[in-house]
């Protein structure tokens, strides 16, 4: 099987789980950021990073169709999202011949793997999205409504890559919208204090549900996602932070 096949194989069984973001990019254009990991690190050999997520309002549809269908794995899962992200990449394997006698590894952007890989290196190499004053990714079509859910890592060699995005930087001249919109004063010209809006959402219930910054950026409006997948993805960012305040409170 051609190198192109394998990718379109790979691309398709994303898609049809609600995963509509997946990229190819090469091993050598990703530098680790410090105390991060090389593609090397895990695959010897390795040629390409395939990195995969979802952008706008198809997987939280296509999501809530797994869940009706199979009630069981609601009920025997907290972390769903995360537990069927796990799922669908598991399924490689079994659902492709991908990776046939290939060497590959996956790495998630949460859990354990969480600090192995800079993703937001990668979704820019990939050309998913750019830098917003937020600090996530911003889309040209979705806007800031895109998660990046996992990479693989692999000593398959493509034809051809993605690259980053060029002559899109709508920063600069935006009105930035965002910056007003945020109750803590977290977000300005300098980009976003991740650890003073943290503190704010922990200590505050304005924030618990939604960020009004990202619901004030102008771009990718029409993609937003709905009230339920926004709070569901809030609850569990809380429990997260909860979590590492915790740790690095205990350390100082």
């Amino acid at each position: 099987m051609s190198s192109e096949k394998i990718f379109e194989e790979i691309r398709k069984h994303f898609g049809e789980a609600g995963f509509n973001l997946t990229v190819k990019i090469r091993s050598v254009d990703y530098d680790g950021a410090e105390n991060r990991k090389e593609p090397f690190d895990f695959v010897e050999g390795a040629k390409s990073i395939i990195l995969t997520g979802f952008a706008g309002r198809t997987f939280w549809d296509v999501f809530n169709l797994f869940l009706a269908d199979n009630p069981d794995f609601k009920e025997n899962h907290e972390d769903l999202i995360d537990d069927y992200t796990r799922l669908i990449f598991g399924k490689l394997n079994s659902k492709t011949e991908a990776f046939s006698g290939k060497g590959y590894k996956i790495i998630f952007p949460f859990g354990n793997d969480a600090l192995e890989l800079d993703f937001v290196k990668l979704g820019i190499l990939g050309g998913i999205g750019v830098p917003s004053i937020l600090g996530i990714l911003l889309h040209p079509v979705f806007g800031t409504w895109i998660s990046l859910r996992g990479a693989i890592i692999t000593d398959i060699e493509f034809e051809d890559y993605d690259s980053p995005l060029v002559n899109f930087d709508p920063c600069p001249s935006c009105t930035k919208p965002c910056i007003t919109a945020c109750p803590a004063n977290t977000v300005s010209e300098k980009g976003w204090d991740w650890e003073s809006c943290m503190r704010y959402r922990l200590d505050s219930d304005t924030c618990s549900g939604k960020c009004s910054s990202r619901l004030a950026c102008p771009y990718g409006k029409d993609h937003a996602y709905g009230s339920e997948q926004i709070a569901y993805h809030h609850k569990f960012v809380l429990k997260s932070v909860r979590e590492y305040f915790k740790k690095w409170d205990s350390y100082r």
